[in-house]
């Protein structure tokens, strides 16, 4: 019975389940000429393009956008990209990037490093159309 009652709790644990977050660098949009409104379009449609589900607030300037990097039966990850005005400098904007893993891998075998080069290629597409410009944003 004692060996029964160790199994079952091990299998609690075991379904559970596990949810690890990481995150990319910070970085700062500093929008060149047009507007606000223009700039967030540009991104929404790049990202949206690249596989991306993409959602926007229009009381605030904010866009919100999911995509599904691996879709397992036990372990699940997706790339969230969330793009919000920097209220405090006027026309920046913060890109936030993170990656979700949810399921059955714990977090000890799950890299807590991540870059998203989806990020870097938004980026680089802004500075191309004259957009905006990004850097990273440094944490003093």
């Amino acid at each position: 019975m004692r060996i029964l009652a160790v199994f079952f709790a091990a299998m609690l644990v075991v379904l559970s389940g596990c949810t690890n977050v990481a995150g990319d660098a910070i970085r700062v949009i500093e929008s060149g000429k047009g507007d606000a409104s223009e700039l967030l379009i540009s991104i929404q449609s790049f990202l949206e393009k690249n596989g991306y589900q993409c959602t926007t607030e229009a009381a605030v300037e904010r866009v919100r956008c999911e995509k599904e990097l691996r879709d397992l039966y036990i372990h699940q990850t997706r790339a969230v990209l969330e793009i919000i005005e920097d209220t405090d400098e006027g026309s920046e904007f913060l890109v936030l990037a993170t990656r979700w893993d949810e399921g059955l891998i714990p977090g000890e075998l799950i890299s807590s490093e991540f870059h998203n080069p989806d990020v870097v290629a938004m980026c680089d597409d802004l500075v191309e159309r004259a957009l905006g410009e990004c850097r990273i944003k440094s944490l003093d």
